[in-house]
């Protein structure tokens, strides 16, 4: 940027969802909130409510739920993604796809294991000559 020149303010975007039959908070002390609108400015919910209640001028993208339930998405704090969205030991792809329409919006990584070249179980031999077990 020359000398000068001033930058243009990024575009902001404003989400409104209406018209939820259900929404489940996640909270086990209040888990159904009694609203039918989410408004999210820029990627982020600022309001959950009635619509009547809600500011919703300046709309960018309108989305009517048609009564269906909103839910926050859940969290997988167990999985081996190995080489992106393939997993050789069981030979699949696609997984994670699966999950994300399953209502996963979140995984954590329990590392690598099932990567192809990982140390090998010893034989049954070498268990019965050094005591069972494994390495």
């Amino acid at each position: 940027m020359a000398h000068g020149e001033t930058t243009k303010p990024a575009a902001t975007t404003k989400l409104v969802i209406r018209n939820i039959g259900l929404i489940l908070s996640g909270d086990l002390e209040r888990p159904i909130l009694d609203a039918d609108t989410v408004v999210a400015h820029d990627g982020r919910i600022t309001a959950v409510g009635k619509e009547k209640d809600l500011d919703i001028a300046g709309t960018t993208t309108l989305i009517d739920a048609s009564g269906t339930t909103l839910a926050p998405g859940f969290i997988d704090s167990h999985v081996h993604p190995v080489a992106g969205d393939w997993t050789p030991r069981q030979n699949q792809i696609g997984w994670i796809d699966s999950c994300l329409h399953g209502g996963v919006t979140t995984m954590i990584s329990a590392g690598e294991v099932h990567m192809p070249g990982r140390p090998k179980d010893r034989s049954a031999g070498d268990r019965a000559r050094h005591g069972g077990g494994r390495l």
